[in-house]
């Protein structure tokens, strides 16, 4: 099960330049615009859900909670409903392959596995209207019922899709990242970011350059998607991800982040927009730090968390 993925990119043809590399693959027409927000608090407003690899913790203002304790390299991907009444994760199934769907109360009472397939699934995320649950084979986008029921792959037989997929606001379509596949070596390259139409088809490539990118997350007012990035060049150099923002139809990129020798990845929107959580791990950490920000990038402080953040409800 895939935690990074390797990724390419390029924007709607263009000719692009980033300060920092010294390739040409990326540039800034037409910036995107982020909402910054007009006020600023370290603390996690609402509650924020944190995987560390391991257990499932949920982080308010006033301190953090562990809702599910597992083993090493257990990731549990916790997803709130709308509402925030209902989480949706990943767990050992007591029936079934491997990791299963399960949902739970906000609080960690009421648990229940609502899938029981012949392969792994993970990475579950609630639609938003609550009706609706996308999740992850090893290689598959699948939809479910949001109770389990009527589970039924709906991307394309061939691909091969990155962990995590972030819904639209509306509800009608997906982000994610997608890569062909080596006929020789059977492994993943020239991963790009596309959207797919909720049932599935229409799928749509809003990058298509070098480089490595995942983890891309749909803005709350539909407008924009952050998403983790290095450029090939960046690679050689031995840069680390930074984060970067896209208009929805993949123009007007923007750079967020650069800070030399840490790592971003796993970006989590405030419910309102204004602010972000993410991963940040410099080159001698084995673990993430969870990192808050406005929107835009700025005012970046550390959060008293570990780990990747999921959900914010």
């Amino acid at each position: 099960m895939q935690i990074v993925v390797k990724i390419g990119i390029a924007i709607a043809g263009a000719t692009l330049a980033v300060t920092g590399y010294a390739s040409p693959a990326l540039a800034f027409a037409c910036p995107v615009s982020v909402n910054a927000g007009s006020t600023w608090t370290v603390a996690p407003e609402g509650n924020l859900l944190v995987d560390d690899g391991r257990d499932l913790n949920q982080l308010t203002g006033t301190g953090t909670k562990t809702l599910i304790t597992g083993e090493a390299y257990q990731r549990k991907y916790g997803s709130y409903s709308a509402d925030g009444k209902k989480i949706v994760y990943s767990d050992l199934g007591r029936t079934g392959f491997g990791a299963q769907i399960w949902t739970m109360n906000a609080d960690g009472t009421g648990r229940k596995q609502v899938t029981a397939l012949e392969s792994e699934a993970f990475a579950p995320k609630f639609s938003p209207n609550g009706k609706t649950i996308a999740f992850q084979t090893s290689a598959a986008i699948w939809l479910a019922n949001a109770d389990g029921s009527h589970a039924r792959q709906v991307t394309r037989p061939g691909g091969y899709y990155g962990v995590g997929v972030s819904w639209a606001p509306d509800g009608s379509k997906f982000v994610t990242t997608r890569a062909q596949v080596d006929e020789r070596s059977g492994e993943p390259f020239n991963w790009q970011i596309v959207t797919v139409r909720a049932d599935g088809s229409g799928e749509t490539a809003l990058t298509s350059a070098s480089g490595d990118k995942n983890s891309p997350v749909w803005s709350p007012d539909g407008r924009t998607i952050i998403f983790s990035y290095i450029t090939a060049s960046g690679m050689q150099a031995g840069d680390q991800y930074d984060l970067y923002a896209m208009r929805a139809d993949g123009t007007g990129l923007r750079r967020l982040t650069h800070t030399k020798n840490i790592g971003e990845q796993a970006t989590v929107f405030s419910p309102n927009g204004t602010a972000i959580v993410y991963a940040a791990w410099a080159t001698d950490q084995t673990t993430p730090q969870v990192t808050k920000a406005k929107a835009d990038g700025s005012a970046a402080k550390a959060l008293n968390a570990t780990g990747y953040p999921t959900a914010w409800s």
